[in-house]
């Protein structure tokens, strides 16, 4: 009797074990780097928590963060149409490891921290924000009126409000301007025929060749976590190089940089690309830049507006950094057809960055960041 009563406690025990696998995974995260990381988001393959929850959908999963609180999530198709990975914020100390669940139940309901949208009542804007900055690109409507701009525009906030249709409605209508600040933050950034913030173009005979305006874009993923979408540009020339270039960009909520994926299709086997913030030649320049892939650029502010600070990071470093045609450039080869991945972004001294100086510490940690990134254990 008590064989039997010993044997049927453990065929429960292992199918209380096999169901527990079936309806959930902790997920064990350490911050291998020497500073803390708060809401930075993990990604972690779709395959692993179909493998571990039967049945898994956005509507039938939920993450918990250690103290078993419900947290927001994304589930990102990269535009595919099919999940591909599932991304949540976690925050880590500098060596700690924590443990995150994903199981199986009913999800609460989290407000969106990014938005992004083609703007056609504002000459095809292409614009985007977090819950801490906004950015936008030009497209085709504002190229047929005769200007012509391949950068990225920054838009500072001091909100966590996603703003980008309200400041639109309200400039286009008369009611308030967004190139000034009315409590929320305002576009005051100068792009014109440059790079803007951090935008790459090839260069030859160390002069930068800049395409137009883009001509398509496609939204990837859009909220609640993650906007990502992707811009084609019309043919241009790099000395006699025909080129083709994608582009390829995500923002993730609480982050102050944009993930900048850049193709360029050429008819030749080198080109060189340079990754440029536009400078005010009028003001003598403030910059920081390391070999080891960081520039920085203070652009000069005003006492009504404030300060903008710029930064692109390259994971791989710079082979070269120099001032040159009007722009802070941090420049490479490049293999044409190849993904060009970096991060850019900017800060604001009305948005937590009290000088230039603070600005460059914090772009060191997120090199840092990316340098060490925190590593996943599935169980």
């Amino acid at each position: 009797m008590q064989t039997r009563l010993l044997t049927l406690l453990l065929i429960m025990a292992a199918i209380t074990g096999c169901q527990s696998a079936k309806n959930g995974m902790n997920v064990n995260l350490h911050n291998p780097a020497s500073i803390d990381r708060e809401n930075e988001m993990v990604e972690i393959d779709w395959k692993h928590v179909q493998q571990k929850i039967a049945g898994a959908a956005e509507q039938s999963i939920i993450v918990t963060d250690n103290n078993g609180k419900q947290i927001p999530f994304q589930l990102v198709t990269n535009g595919t149409g099919s999940v591909e990975s599932l991304i949540f914020p976690v925050s880590v100390d500098a060596g700690e490891t924590k443990t995150y669940r994903v199981s199986a139940g009913k999800p609460e309901a989290f407000e969106p921290l990014v938005y992004g949208r083609l703007v056609p009542e504002r000459k095809d804007d292409f614009t985007w924000e977090n819950n801490r900055s906004a950015f936008r690109v030009y497209g085709p409507a504002l190229k047929a009126t005769g200007e012509i701009s391949n950068g990225m525009d920054f838009w500072t906030k001091r909100t966590e409000a996603l703003i980008i249709d309200k400041w639109y409605e309200n400039d286009l209508s008369g009611k308030a301007s967004y190139h000034q600040d009315h409590g929320e933050g305002l576009d005051y950034y100068k792009v014109g025929r440059t790079l803007g913030l951090g935008m790459t173009a090839p260069m030859h005979n160390d002069t930068l060749c800049l395409g137009d305006n883009f001509v398509t874009a496609e939204i990837l993923d859009n909220g609640p976590l993650r906007i990502s979408f992707k811009l084609t540009y019309d043919p241009y020339h790099a000395g006699t190089h025909e080129i083709q270039e994608t582009r390829i960009i995500s923002l993730d909520a609480y982050s102050l940089f944009n993930r900048v994926t850049n193709i360029f299709e050429a008819d030749t086997t080198q080109l060189t690309v340079a990754t440029g913030i536009i400078m005010d030649m009028g003001q003598p320049a403030v910059t920081f830049g390391v070999n080891s892939g960081i520039i920085a650029y203070e652009t000069p502010g005003n006492e009504n507006d404030g300060t903008i600070f710029t930064a692109a990071i390259h994971p791989s470093g710079y082979g070269i950094i120099k001032e040159a045609n009007g722009h802070y450039l941090g420049i490479n080869s490049y293999q044409p057809g190849t993904p060009y991945t970096y991060y850019t972004g900017g800060g604001w001294t009305k948005a937590g960055f009290d000088d230039f100086e603070a600005w460059t510490r914090f772009v060191e940690e997120e090199k840092e960041k990316i340098d060490h990134p925190i590593s996943i254990q599935i169980n």
